[in-house]
């Protein structure tokens, strides 16, 4: 299986906007200034990324479990992959409850969400019984164009009808900059930008190794642009007071947009960057899991065994979650500034610090047998 240039690009545009820009991220702390705590956080995640970037070129031909297993040995490897499939899991069971809900919230009102869940869940065991990541890739080919065209038009059609309000923005660095910056490092950064972490379980599909960085920072650096757009237009037209308490912010936005009392009613648009942007980021999660376990434990492709992990899936996200409240403080409270912190960045830069101790080991030894 190959993925070329293009489709890793879509991939991680679709991963990294994701269902991103329905929120407002660090709206409660930074106020009108989350913008700004985003754009810090990203140039963050941009020194994240070309950690695991340098990671990948260590072991090209190898996903994140084989480059542990490469540098930690065999036996200290084994429970740091079992805690990376746990964790990679557990954040698809985040975004499919999230996603879950959303869809009983905008599209599917007194509908129960366990049907809801059930039937992502069928969809995901179609993908990964029967189809693979390069049909996956295909698809988000097919998709992006489709999902960036609707996401412009949200922002075009919020300025046309006049609802964009600049004065909500302002005053710009109302709050501290020491809370700007607490923002951006303990709660943006992880949340999306820290995510790209997955994609170690990914980029060894890539039929170049030179091309890895260049098309990753430049998808990376297109997701900032639209998720901190995105975030302005909420602040600006809902207001901070609103945009706070608001449970999709960005619907809320669609839900205002109205050009002469034609142009209305526009929900659908938001539904569809949900569904798109929401499905790819919880497969992209669930499909790293799911392959870190089938390495560790050696099990190979078996349909049945797949099926019943994604069942297993399903009743965990269901009766582990009992609402959005406690499902929105675990990806806020604990997720983000713990968990989300040991995995996304002490792991990757201690593999890295000891690839980087190993490699230059082995030129002292070739050295000095010359």
């Amino acid at each position: 299986m190959q993925i070329n240039k293009n489709q890793l690009f879509v991939l991680i545009i679709l991963f990294e906007i994701g269902s991103t820009t329905l929120f407002a991220l660090g709206i409660d702390t930074a106020k009108q200034d989350a913008w700004l705590a985003i754009l810090i956080a990203f140039f963050v995640g941009c020194g994240l990324l070309w950690i695991y970037t340098d990671i990948q070129k260590y072991y090209f031909e190898q996903h994140w479990g084989g480059i542990l297993t490469a540098v930690l040995g065999r036996w200290i490897s084994k429970p740091v992959i079992l805690m990376y499939a746990l964790y990679f899991i557990y954040i698809a069971s985040l975004n499919l409850f999230d996603f879950g809900m959303s869809t009983v919230i905008t599209v599917l009102p007194g509908t129960p969400i366990q049907v809801v869940l059930a039937l992502m869940v069928m969809l995901i065991i179609y993908i990964v019984v029967f189809l693979n990541i390069e049909v996956l890739s295909r698809t988000a080919e097919i998709l992006m164009p489709v999902f960036l065209f609707f996401l412009i038009a949200i922002y075009i059609l919020v300025i046309v009808s006049g609802i964009f309000d600049f004065k909500n923005l302002l005053p710009v660095l109302e709050n501290k900059a020491k809370t700007i910056m607490g923002t951006a490092l303990f709660s943006i950064v992880n949340f999306p930008f820290g995510e790209m972490v997955v994609f170690l379980m990914y980029w060894h599909h890539m039929n170049s190794k030179q091309i890895i960085r260049k098309t990753s920072f430049l998808a990376f650096g297109i997701s900032g642009v639209f998720i901190i757009i995105s975030n302005i237009i909420i602040i600006a037209v809902l207001g901070v007071s609103v945009a706070t308490i608001a449970d999709i912010p960005l619907f809320h936005v669609i839900q205002k947009i109205n050009i002469g009392n034609f142009i209305t009613r526009l929900d659908p648009l938001g539904i569809v960057i949900l569904f798109i942007g929401g499905f790819f980021k919880m497969v992209l999660h669930f499909y790293a899991g799911l392959i870190l376990l089938q390495s560790l434990f050696k099990i190979a492709h078996n349909k049945w065994i797949i099926v019943i992990i994604c069942i297993s899936f399903w009743g965990f996200t269901y009766f582990h979650f009992p609402n959005v409240v406690f499902q929105r403080w675990v990806g806020l409270k604990v997720m983000i500034p713990y968990i989300h912190t040991i995995f996304q960045i002490i792991i990757p830069c201690l593999i890295l610090l000891l690839l980087r101790i190993k490699c230059k080991k082995q030129t002292n030894q070739n050295e000095h047998g010359q």
